[in-house]
């Protein structure tokens, strides 16, 4: 309810997860690291740290439906980025050989 002369927006629901864990990729490869499963538009907050391995790790959003990554962060050895990205439901890790790291991510979206 809006009790002003200024315009509102109708009230939401807006809710906020944090998932943080250590990730290990045994060889070269790509794994999926975090996936939607509600179906909604969200707004994903966290970093990648690419602790032990050799060259480098690409991490890549993804947006079903979108053949290309909405966006890509290619992190070196001992590294770690941080992320804020919109409208995304899966991120990937690809490596070139044996990997580990941690991953962190806080998601919002509507309910």
């Amino acid at each position: 309810m809006c009790n002003s002369a200024l315009s509102c927006c109708s009230d939401r629901i807006i809710v906020q997860d944090k998932v943080c864990t250590n990730w290990q990729l045994a060889d070269a490869g790509t794994q999926i690291i975090y996936s939607d499963n509600i179906s909604q538009d969200i707004t994903g907050t966290g970093y990648v740290k690419f602790a032990i391995g050799t060259g480098s790790l690409t991490v890549n959003f993804f947006k079903t439906g979108i053949v290309a990554a909405i966006q890509t962060i290619v992190i070196p050895v001992g590294g770690s980025s941080s992320f804020t990205v919109a409208r995304f439901d899966t991120i990937s890790l690809t490596s070139t050989a044996a990997a580990q790291g941690e991953f962190c991510i806080t998601v919002r979206y509507n309910l």
